[in-house]
């Protein structure tokens, strides 16, 4: 009889293991399986093909071409006055007080010139890079909405289609570094309806 108790004593642990995993593998019985997840839809575009391809950005780079005509005249009106003094100088008497009065006004009129040059220069690179960002950024919620419309979770600048330059060994290999894709399936690019939403948007804006 005492050596009955003592195996009894002895199985209640393991009684009650077994009375756990039975109750946990009961509640996984139970438990609705979870919904698998649904698998992220991703698609890719060419930026480069993008931009090239936008009306917009056409029209952007028109309104730069308009401003860089202006700032030309500006620097070609500036060249005409230097010229002249230039040819003014023959004129004067050497060492007179008149040939040394167009002698300052020429080189104020060069000092000019310059200043115009490099305001023009820094004008029109600004110009650019106004019409970058705002092609980009007019991408951007293009892009937004075409993903919204269509379904997608993602879309990847394509970097895989940008050619490298081959300068040299560190500069070709911070291209390589650079790049985020080594091979993207044609079948999920995207370029092409993207482009074509966004021109047609462009038309109707601009009421054609």
């Amino acid at each position: 009889m005492h050596n009955d108790s003592m195996l009894t004593r002895l199985m209640r642990p393991e009684l009650l293991l077994v009375a756990v995993f039975a109750a946990i593998a009961g509640a996984s019985l139970m438990r609705p399986a979870a919904p698998a997840a649904e698998p992220a839809r991703v698609a890719t575009v060419d930026l480069e093909k993008v931009f090239n391809s936008l009306d917009r950005y056409t029209a952007e780079q028109g309104k730069v071409k308009v401003v860089g005509e202006e700032l030309e005249k500006q620097v070609k009106a500036t060249e005409a006055t230097v010229r002249q003094l230039q040819s003014d100088l023959d004129s004067f008497k050497d060492g007179s007080k008149e040939q040394a009065d167009a002698i300052a006004k020429l080189q104020a009129a060069v000092g000019e010139l310059r200043a115009v040059q490099q305001f023009v220069t820094a004008k029109l690179e600004l110009e650019k890079a106004r019409a970058l960002r705002d092609t980009y950024l007019a991408i951007k919620d293009g892009v937004r909405r075409f993903a919204e419309a269509e379904g997608y979770d993602y879309i990847l600048l394509d970097d895989s289609v940008v050619e490298m330059d081959p300068a040299n060994a560190a500069r070709t290999m911070q291209q390589i570094s650079a790049r985020r894709f080594l091979f993207t399936s044609p079948k999920r690019d995207v370029t092409t309806q993207l482009i074509g939403m966004m021109n047609s948007e462009w038309k109707e804006r601009k009421g054609g």
